[in-house]
């Protein structure tokens, strides 16, 4: 599959020229060793809508859809068709028109999404995300 250029996570940051599959599947990869840590099942907000943890769930939701299509079935000319039908709209709106949180799940699911995506610019970076999101993950049960 042809490589595609795609925005890079950090608006200071040059866009990549990635493979958008690879790309996902790694972030993926992650995603599912996130879902493996215990959470608990309780917790403030929980149940209740907040716009950004929707939209990172029907992100989650779309690039899981896209990175199932098998790979010759996508090609530098119906690549962006696939994008679009899948996690595209969603990533879009989380890059253009980010939604608010408006509960603590929605903070907690914005730390997970940014701990997932591995394109945090330095480590400790990603430390003081991970020490807030385990505080929120103990504290409120998120």
């Amino acid at each position: 599959m042809p490589n595609t250029s795609v925005r890079a996570a950090a608006e200071a940051m040059p866009a990549a020229n990635l493979n958008r599959r690879l790309a996902l599947l790694g972030g993926l990869t992650a995603a599912a060793a996130f879902a493996a840590t215990p959470r608990a099942n309780a917790g403030a907000n929980k149940g209740h809508a907040d716009p950004l943890a929707d939209a990172i769930t029907e992100y989650r939701a779309g690039a899981a859809q896209f990175a199932a299509i098998p790979s010759e079935l996508i090609d530098i000319g119906n690549e962006e068709d696939f994008v679009q039908a899948t996690y595209g709209p969603a990533f879009d709106r989380l890059w253009d028109d980010c939604p608010p949180a408006t509960s603590l799940r929605g903070v907690a699911e914005a730390i997970r999404f940014t701990i997932e995506s591995r394109c945090i610019a330095c480590s400790s970076s990603e430390n003081t995300l991970v020490a807030a999101l385990a505080f929120l993950e103990q504290e409120h049960g998120l």
